[in-house]
């Protein structure tokens, strides 16, 4: 039976199509949820969209258009892009969905019942461009205001009755959970620094809000919606509730318990702090996720995107002028998972020229059509190389690893190319003394191709698909990293093999970009 494993990016606020630096989580969940299937895991990947709150109809209504209907239209280009992207999703959750209200109103009256649900007021700051509260700490100076750092708007000044969580209740249990889970966020500092908010203590915090009318209404409290930052924390859990039981509590599937996020710095306080203590109020402290990997933030040409700046990159423009592997690769290559990094065309340029069609495509290239030149049906391991194993490759991936998996894989390339340079079959198969050298040299470098098409099938989507055409073998073409596969040994049973049949069709793995 094979594993469940459960893995989400956070949902993508619904005011307007996704860009490029959104997507960058469902990059990195997608090759995770990828690795994890060709292991032969059960994986469950979810994304989706975060819908409520009074932002969405004060949008809506700038455009003249009924909220659903503006929602409805931004879900559509959100899957398209996520379509064009090839992001491998199981589940596109909307918080606007049946399912979620029903599951997010079981938690909030259990909550309320267990008292650590009460009624309060809330006087400060409100913005609803975070759909957040702020203290004036929280703000900066521009252009002589007090301004949200994030937005560059002033907040309102609100007083309301609110429903507050008793998050203070949970500070103690919050950093004896963390102790106990050293690995609970990736990489090691944000977990340093989540433990150190903690340590400075928690505050309570609302989850209602009295005066929108859109959003999920409070089951104990028909004036006011839930708070979008408590609605939206669970949207992970309603993916996996499999039923309900007589009582309307919620049944999970086996994956719930099986859950890592991959989420952006920015909201990791909301998912690291919040939603574990939410759980724990709802006595589902076992359904907390396994890991937490944080991603950075990254700048364009050293630039913040920004549309008053004209940069902001959208990923289904970046997959039509160059390639959908060479934005993936590139990603991840330069940026250390959790780190910031820059964004440059000109290095995404560079990576897909002098990287992926230079090196590696190059690679294929010139020994496929030298050995169907020379009339080669197998592929066979002859030399110790490539001594990678996928337990390896496996723990690089459960630790969100990307960038030492991508270097690894591609100093594997370079060995390649190297060997294929010093040992010049070309040159051996001239002559008939050297001629089973330059043969064996052949077998031995489709054996490599072999391998180092299957290390990169999590990423490199569009190149696997060509090699696998290329080479020719049943079951190579069996493999397909966006589904959970049948055989769940197929992909090690592939990688293991020290001698395999082909039926070359060489080809041109990347077309050179129009200039």
């Amino acid at each position: 039976m094979q594993k469940p494993y459960y893995i989400t990016t956070p949902i993508y606020y619904a005011n307007a199509k996704i860009h490029f630096g959104n997507l960058y989580t469902s990059i990195i969940a997608d090759v995770i949820a990828r690795s994890k299937r060709l292991h032969g895991y059960d994986v469950m990947f979810a994304t989706g969209t975060d819908e409520n709150g009074q932002k969405m109809v004060q949008v809506a209504e700038k455009e003249g258009k009924d909220v659903m209907t503006f929602l409805d239209e931004v879900v559509a280009q959100d899957k398209e892009v996520m379509h064009t992207c090839d992001i491998s999703y199981t589940d596109f959750i909307r918080t606007t969905e049946s399912r979620h209200h029903k599951f997010v109103q079981s938690i909030l009256q259990k909550t309320f019942d267990s008292g650590d649900i009460y009624e309060g007021e809330y006087e400060g700051l409100y913005c609803i461009g975070c759909e957040g509260f702020k203290k004036e700490s929280d703000l900066i100076e521009f252009e002589g205001k007090k301004v949200c750092p994030d937005h560059l708007k002033e907040p309102e000044k609100i007083k309301e009755k609110n429903r507050f969580f008793r998050l203070s209740k949970y500070e103690n249990k919050l950093k004896e959970f963390y102790k106990t889970n050293p690995n609970f966020i990736q990489p090691q500092y944000r977990y340093n620094e989540i433990l150190s908010f903690i340590e400075g203590g928690l505050e309570d915090f609302s989850i209602s809000r009295q005066n929108s009318n859109f959003g999920i209404p409070l089951p104990f409290d028909n004036e006011s919606v839930t708070y979008i930052w408590y609605d939206a924390l669970l949207n992970y859990l309603t993916v996996v509730v499999d039923n309900y039981d007589d009582e309307g509590n919620p049944i999970f599937k086996p994956h719930a318990e099986h859950m890592v996020h991959t989420l952006g710095k920015d909201i990791a306080r909301f998912h690291a702090i919040y939603r574990p203590a939410m759980l724990m109020a709802a006595g589902l402290e076992h359904l907390i996720s396994k890991q937490e990997f944080v991603g950075g933030f990254f700048t364009v040409n050293g630039q913040k995107m920004s549309k008053s700046l004209g940069n902001t990159l959208y990923a289904e423009d970046l997959v039509r002028d160059y390639n959908r592997d060479a934005m993936v690769f590139y990603l991840l290559y330069d940026i250390p998972q959790g780190a910031d990094g820059d964004f440059s065309l000109e290095r995404l340029g560079n990576v897909y020229e002098s990287m992926l069609m230079g090196g590696w495509g190059n690679l294929v290239s010139r020994v496929t059509k030298l050995a169907q030149k020379n009339g080669i049906t197998q592929g066979k391991k002859i030399h110790n190389t490539i001594t990678t194993s996928l337990e390896y490759i496996d723990t690089l991936v459960n630790e969100a690893k990307l960038q030492s998996y991508m270097q690894h894989w591609y100093e594997l390339v370079q060995q390649a190319n190297l060997m294929m340079q010093n040992h010049a079959p070309w040159t051996k198969l001239k002559d008939k003394t050297t001629q089973e050298s330059g043969i064996q040299d052949l077998e031995h470098l489709l054996w490599e191709i072999k391998q180092l098409t299957l290390l990169s099938a999590p990423f490199l989507t569009n190149s696997f698909k060509k090699v696998q055409e290329i080479l020719g073998n049943d079951l190579l073409s069996q493999i397909d990293s966006s589904n959970n596969l049948s055989d769940p040994t197929l992909f090690e049973t592939l990688y293991n093999m020290e001698e395999f049949e082909i039926n070359l069709s060489p080809d041109v793995v990347y077309q050179k970009k129009d200039s």
